[in-house]
């Protein structure tokens, strides 16, 4: 009797081992896929929170507008009353899932008598 694997075996063990491989491979993109997806989702959610705290930081003024600011779309919507305040409402470009709305002081227009 000769010690060893036939050819068979062999044969059979690297077509297991190959599938293995394979079903590796496929969870191995994946899983990078929903990587990338994941940082982009992350990168929109911070340039849309930054913009909104610029925004804070340097109130716009009170009237109703939409402009683009660093890829990201926003509206801005005046409050009616006495005090300045506007809803403003930011949409990344490149994920519109991503949306952030907030209450913003704004700079009241002044009327010319």
């Amino acid at each position: 009797m000769k010690n060893g694997f036939t050819l068979m075996e062999v044969c059979v063990a690297l077509a297991v081992l190959s599938a293995g491989v394979l079903v590796f491979g496929r969870f191995l993109d994946g899983f990078n896929r929903l990587q990338a997806l994941e940082r982009t989702k992350a990168k929109s959610v911070v340039a849309v929170s930054e913009t909104i705290e610029e925004l804070v930081r340097n109130p716009p003024w009170c009237r109703d507008s939409s402009f683009v600011r660093n890829e990201v779309n926003v509206v801005l919507n005046a409050v009616p009353g006495a005090k300045p305040l506007a809803w403003v409402e930011a949409t990344s470009a490149s994920m519109p899932e991503v949306k952030l709305r907030r209450l913003v002081r704004c700079k009241k227009i002044r009327q010319n008598p």
